[in-house]
């Protein structure tokens, strides 16, 4: 893994919540029980490890303090273990192949036109953007509360009405970008990159001129729009479960 890989993986770590972070054999474990989200129940591999059997030992307290069972497949958010090249043990099945993209704020600032959506960036996930997030259909969790400050909670508005929402997290110089949505009628019509662009500039400002996300194998016109924007691909992870 390079260096560029390194730091936003460390970031990503920064910018993510867990409410337990335990150590085994190099292996970084995190789980929290309120989010449903995979990054904060998961093992992370370090970037190299000399006995492969240690990936087991430490997925199976990620199990124990999650609460699952090592034997049940198909959890969205427990049994999950990180990884881009560790096998680990046999039973796990690879889910949520993901590419990790970066860029800089000054590249996805550059081509601004002049927005025709109101981008509003609240504090934190307040009963706004959880309805907002609900109206675009996606599915927010009042626990974000638990994500590091600083950190802005992003709502697209055209006429008053939610079209997109977003969040951008600041950690170690990068912004991670999270939970983006665009309501179904508005695809492809700009709100994405006017949140992306509102997002950039709150980052640049917090000190975060680099910014990085993540966008599953099979969302392709996602990543067409961060292309376009200026996103380069940096490196790919998924997940081990059983």
């Amino acid at each position: 893994m390079g260096f560029v890989e390194l730091e936003i993986e460390r970031a990503a770590v920064g910018t993510w919540p867990a409410s337990w972070i335990d150590r085994v054999d190099g292996w970084l474990l995190r789980h929290c029980g309120l989010l449903n989200r995979k990054r904060s129940n998961s093992a992370l591999p370090p970037e190299a490890v000399a006995d492969r059997r240690n990936g087991g030992r430490a997925r199976g307290k990620v199990l124990r303090r999650s609460g699952r069972r090592a034997g049940r497949a198909g959890q969205p958010a427990g049994s999950a273990c990180r990884a881009g090249c560790v096998p680990g043990r046999s039973g796990y099945r690879v889910v949520g192949s993901t590419a990790v993209m970066f860029a800089d704020c000054e590249r996805v600032l550059a081509e601004s036109l002049g927005e025709p959506f109101e981008v509003r960036l609240e504090s934190g996930p307040r009963p706004s953007w959880l309805v907002a997030g609900e109206a675009v259909g996606s599915r927010p969790e009042a626990s974000l509360d638990r994500v590091p400050q600083p950190v802005r909670f992003a709502i697209a508005l055209h006429g008053g009405v939610p079209v997109g929402v977003g969040m951008f997290a600041v950690s170690d110089g990068w912004c991670g970008i999270y939970g983006m949505a665009t309501h179904p009628d508005w695809r492809r019509r700009g709100v994405a990159s006017a949140v992306l662009r509102a997002g950039a500039r709150w980052a640049s400002g917090a000190g975060a001129p680099r910014l990085f996300l993540q966008v599953e194998a099979g969302n392709p016109g996602a990543r067409r729009c961060y292309e376009a924007l200026g996103f380069a691909p940096s490196h790919e992870y998924h997940y081990r479960v059983r």
